[in-house]
Parts: structure tokens; C-alpha cells; sequence
């Protein structure tokens, strides 16, 4: 059997996000719909593929690293600040999420670096930052969006 484990650090934008509290998630969700009859009732027969979405999801634990910055406020400079022009797209304010697998672990290899150029806070994801007397952790949950050839990211 072959066991994979290992940590990732990750970039956005080019600036190290820090810690996380228990790695990264890559999430993702196909599209379909399904084919139905009068001859199996509610059962389906097939599928038409119709697209996915994809997301990341992490738990910083430095929250004050220049990346998180740029993760949380996407469309402003910072905290309750969305300065960014009502009705511009995504893809003006999107980075690219770099994750690099840590040497020396057997996720080094399975794969070594993964690559969304695409990536930002998720639509409705409510971002909730602790202020109090703990540990401030952040919950992160971001869109993958894929590029002009539909393609999410790169594995290498």
C-alpha cells in the first residue's frame, strides 16, 4: 500500500499565505443532467455532462501574512473595505494559488506542485475573524475558476 501524507505550503498572488490548520482541501463538483424515462420511472438511465466547479478551502492560523491579505479582501486594501468597481469580474480580481508539496515527504511526489491560476474568495463564503483572546484562526473556502482552455489548474 502506498500511504500519502504530507504538508503543502501555498502561495496567492506570490506571497506566502502561512500556516494552515489542517492543510488544504481541493474540492470540486460535477455537473449533470440526468436522463429519465417513463420506462425506469425516476431512475436514471444516463447523464449528460454539463461542467464542474471547483474550490479550495483552508483554516490559516498566520493571519496577518501579505497572502491571507489578499485572500481575504479581494475587491478592497482591507477589513471592510470593498473598494473594487460594483460589476467588475472576478477574473480582474482573481490570483494564482501555488501549492508546493513540503521535500522529504511522500506527497512530494503525488504531485510535487499544484497550480490554479484562477483562484478567489468563493461567492456567500462568510469570512469570520476571531477577535478575542485566542488563537485567531481564519476559515477560507475560494473559487477555482478554470482558464480560456477549461482547464482548473496544472499538476506537476
Amino acid at each position: 500500500m502506498a500511504f500519502i501524507a504530507g504538508r503543502y505550503s501555498a502561495t496567492y498572488g506570490g506571497s506566502a499565505l502561512g500556516q494552515t490548520e489542517d492543510g488544504i482541501r481541493l474540492i470540486h463538483s460535477v455537473f449533470k443532467r440526468l436522463i429519465t424515462g417513463d420506462a425506469g420511472g425516476q431512475t436514471p438511465q444516463n447523464a449528460v455532462y454539463q461542467g464542474m466547479e471547483a474550490f479550495v478551502q483552508y483554516t490559516l492560523l498566520e493571519y496577518n501574512a501579505a497572502g491571507a491579505a489578499a485572500a481575504l479582501w479581494p475587491y478592497g486594501s482591507g477589513y471592510l473595505n470593498a473598494s473594487a468597481a460594483i460589476g467588475s469580474l472576478d477574473s480582474a480580481h482573481a490570483k494564482q494559488l501555488v501549492l508546493t508539496a513540503v521535500a522529504g515527504t511522500p506527497a512530494a511526489n503525488t504531485p510535487a506542485t499544484i497550480t490554479l491560476p484562477n483562484v478567489i474568495l468563493a461567492e456567500g463564503f462568510p469570512v469570520e475573524i476571531l477577535f478575542a483572546p485566542d488563537l485567531r484562526t481564519v476559515p477560507i473556502r475560494q473559487r477555482i475558476y478554470p482558464d480560456s482552455s477549461m482547464s482548473f489548474g496544472t499538476l506537476t
